[in-house]
């Protein structure tokens, strides 16, 4: 039998979860491991301690260059009282405050040092790699990363539509996710970003897709079936897919009239989950033939086994 219900049209695409945001963890200055306090698998807030250099050099630095930078502002004050004035020329006391800011900014950047050998997490996230083990000596901005994070409160997922679906997607739209690792149970997401430019190698644009995990449920690298939705029709007439023969790029059903198979041709939208939507040739009572019928003659004689509704 037709129905009346909701129908919707989806576009299926399948995507793999990435993290929505990622870091790699290195060291702005040089020196061994002393400590390492994560471990993969760990969360971290931003700003978390990781691990600790040693910083003896650092501070030695440091207290090197806060003390010519008190010899020289003594000097200074000595000089700018008003007995003293005249006892030194304006040239000089000039380079000598020169001196004086460039003592500053050396003593900042010893201070910047000391407290960069405490490795802090840049973003918040789980540990996914710890490279760094304690008595590895760590170079300034090696490529070799101390750590990796990522941050998996939200995913993303990248689809590529065609071209003549970019009219039907809009910013938020509704997304569902099914994710076969975990019994292809089904989440909400939604689109986050949709990109304005056409690939005309393939006529695909690019689509993201983002899905909350405030449980921690996904994990980047699943993989995900994607389905948007890209138009509701609600209390349309629809029919069981089976129940629709395709001929020639024309749609027809067989419906039961007085006992006989009557071929309708018809006019399909919708179609989804088993389902066609019937938009002209059937009516809200008529009985139709879901199997057997490939075969079947306009006006044939029919035996109803059961009734589908």
């Amino acid at each position: 039998m037709a129905s009346r219900q909701d129908i919707g049209s989806y576009y299926a695409a399948n995507a793999v979860l990435e993290s929505r945001a990622e870091a790699d963890v290195i060291s702005k200055v040089q020196g061994l491991v002393e400590e390492v306090y994560v471990e993969e698998g760990d969360f971290v807030e931003k700003g978390q301690l990781l691990a600790k250099l040693d910083s003896s050099r650092y501070v030695l630095a440091l207290q090197q260059r806060e003390a010519d930078l008190a010899q020289v502002k003594s000097e200074l004050h000595r000089l700018n009282s008003a007995k003293n004035q005249s006892l030194i020329s304006a040239d000089a006391l000039e380079k000598l405050e020169w001196q004086y800011k460039s003592l500053q900014a050396s003593t900042d950047i010893a201070t910047l040092d000391v407290k960069e050998t405490e490795i802090l997490a840049p973003i918040s996230g789980f540990i996914s790699n710890r490279y760094v083990k304690v008595g590895n000596l760590v170079h300034q901005y090696q490529h070799q990363n101390l750590f990796n994070i990522v941050a998996q409160d939200k995913l993303e997922g990248v689809i590529y539509l065609p071209e003549g679906r970019l009219p039907e997607v809009k910013k938020n739209q509704p997304v569902q996710l099914k994710l076969p690792a975990i019994g292809a149970q089904s989440f909400n997401a939604h689109i986050s970003r949709i990109s304005p430019v056409i690939d005309a190698n393939n006529g695909t644009f690019k689509v993201v897709v983002e899905v909350a995990n405030s449980d921690n449920l996904l994990k980047p690298g699943m993989f995900a079936e994607v389905n948007i939705q890209l138009g509701l029709h609600s209390n349309a007439l629809v029919a069981p897919s089976r129940s629709v023969i395709s001929i020639d790029n024309n749609d027809y059903v067989y419906k039961v009239i007085d006992g006989k198979a009557v071929k309708a041709k018809i006019e399909a939208g919708y179609r989804h989950s088993g389902l066609v939507e019937v938009l002209s040739g059937v009516s809200d009572e008529d009985t139709l033939i879901v199997a057997g019928h490939n075969n079947l003659k306009n006006d044939a004689l029919v035996s109803i086994v059961s009734v589908q509704e």
